[in-house]
């Protein structure tokens, strides 16, 4: 008998022919992950109906606004067409529901805008988010993104974010729904970037015990390089103890005097200090702290660097930057590295640099950018090359054999029943050992999804005399 396909992501299976499969059986598992298994599909189902009474209440908060309206249209009629600017209607609205639902007016405001943003603008997510696909945050995630868009372009930039909903975390499809968006409309996405950077800013907040918060608002890339500068310098502390990124613990050293007990977290906010009351590291000795300089990955279409083209940049784990920031970051960099992709899928194909050593490396940083593991996070640089299929069983070490893992998950797929597919394009499949699958897409194969740059370069004039932008 056929074993039926069991399902991909939270709530349906995977599919590549397009048919309707069959539903998963527990039949034939082994109890332990039989009642692993039964426990996911209670919690796909809670998650399910959680979504549809969100896109409930997202259709009440609009007939809400539009109660608003209505009120706001007497008020105007009962003065004799005099103009007023009151919103007492609105607030009647909003303390009426708050003192209802037990909640402040401020989360009030957040439903009736996002609710009215779902049914009048984004009424394919408001059916995703009722059928169970996705949920809250990726609904919230699809309107912050694209909000700023023209109505023609917003239902295309809508099939194209849902088309990513299945297999992404809320945070992913948050980084991809920006993505999207800028590749559709560069120029509402520099004109956000430039009112972005006119709020920048420092804030302090006190906090408890002696303790307070300092908060940075400035260009991602910015912010980026300082906390991977910090990271860096943090873990070069104990580069000859047992701690790493994934465990935030003190050091396990032998010698009680020479161990550092502050963790992770700990050295980063003590060097932070340093830095910016003395300019360096001083509190740590006579270490060599101070040269650690920050590394941030951004990729730059060539076209955008040469200055004929707006496609975004894309800043490792953050999303689109200016391209201003982006070709400055170029021309003040100390190397590039030239990707070559795949012309339709943007696959990473080949990548050119100066140290042939590390090439296989930095072409699987560049494709992954991150742990490939479904909803990690954690930076390729920090993470392991691991081979799909293991080098003592045959496996080749090449970009299609292998993917890049956090520590954690490298050990957890080594220790558990997890399996790991290479489809090709830097796609690849997870099959839990529930047998669910789950799809996880590298970022330029995402980033895809719209139309690629060089398609618009065949519409550009080109004068050899021009300069370079950069």
């Amino acid at each position: 008998m056929k074993q039926p396909p069991p399902p991909h992501g939270p709530h349906r299976p995977v599919s590549f022919s397009g048919d309707e499969p069959e539903p998963h059986t527990t039949a034939d598992l082994d109890p332990h992950w039989r009642d692993l298994s039964l426990l996911v599909s209670r919690a796909e189902e809670n998650r399910a109906e959680m979504a549809r009474l969100h896109a409930d209440r997202a259709e009440l908060c609009a007939e809400a606004l539009q109660l608003v309206a209505l009120r706001t249209a007497q008020r105007h009629a009962a003065r004799g067409g005099r103009e007023i600017g009151d919103t007492i209607p609105l607030r009647e609205v909003m303390a009426e529901l708050a003192c209802a639902l037990r909640v402040g007016e401020r989360t009030i405001s957040i439903w009736l805008g996002d609710g009215a943003a779902l049914v009048h603008n984004f009424p394919a997510t408001l059916e995703a988010l009722r059928a169970g696909r996705i949920d809250e945050r990726h609904a919230s995630a699809v309107i912050d993104a694209g909000t700023p868009l023209d109505d023609a372009t917003r239902p295309h930039y809508e099939q194209l974010v849902l088309a990513r909903a299945d297999s992404a975390t809320a945070p992913e499809l948050r980084e991809i729904a920006r993505v999207i968006a800028a590749q559709l409309q560069p120029e509402i996405a520099e004109q956000r970037h430039r009112e972005a950077l006119a709020q920048r800013q420092v804030k302090t907040y006190p906090l408890y015990d002696g303790l307070s918060r300092l908060l940075l608002d400035a260009p991602a890339a910015l912010v980026q390089g300082i906390f991977e500068r910090v990271t860096d310098m943090a873990l070069a502390l104990n580069d000859e103890g047992d701690v790493t990124e994934d465990d935030n613990s003190g050091q396990e050293g032998d010698d009680d005097d020479d161990r550092d007990d502050r963790t992770l977290d700990q050295r980063r906010a003590d060097i932070v200090c340093d830095l910016l009351l003395s300019g360096a590291p001083a509190a740590h000795g006579d270490s060599d702290l101070a040269a650690i300089r920050a590394t941030v990955q951004v990729t730059i279409p060539i076209l955008t660097l040469a200055g004929v083209d707006d496609a975004p940049a894309i800043l490792d784990g953050h999303g689109p930057i200016d391209v201003e920031t982006a070709r400055i970051l170029a021309a003040a960099a100390a190397s590039w590295q030239r990707v070559m992709i795949h012309p339709v899928t943007a696959e990473p194909l080949r990548l050119d640099t100066y140290e042939p050593g590390k090439r296989l490396r930095r072409l699987l940083d560049a494709r992954d950018r991150c742990c490939r593991w479904p909803g990690c996070r954690r930076k390729a640089r920090r993470s392991d090359a691991d081979h799909t299929i293991a080098f003592s069983d045959g496996g080749k070490t090449c970009a299609s054999n292998l993917e890049i893992l956090c520590r954690r998950h490298h050990r957890l797929k080594h220790a558990s029943p997890w399996l790991i597919e290479q489809l090709g394009g830097g796609t690849l499949l997870f099959t839990s050992p529930t047998r669910r699958k789950y799809r996880n897409d590298a970022p330029p194969v995402i980033e895809a999804a719209t139309e690629p740059p060089w398609m618009r370069l065949l519409s550009i004039p080109y004068d050899p005399a021009d300069p370079a932008d950069f």
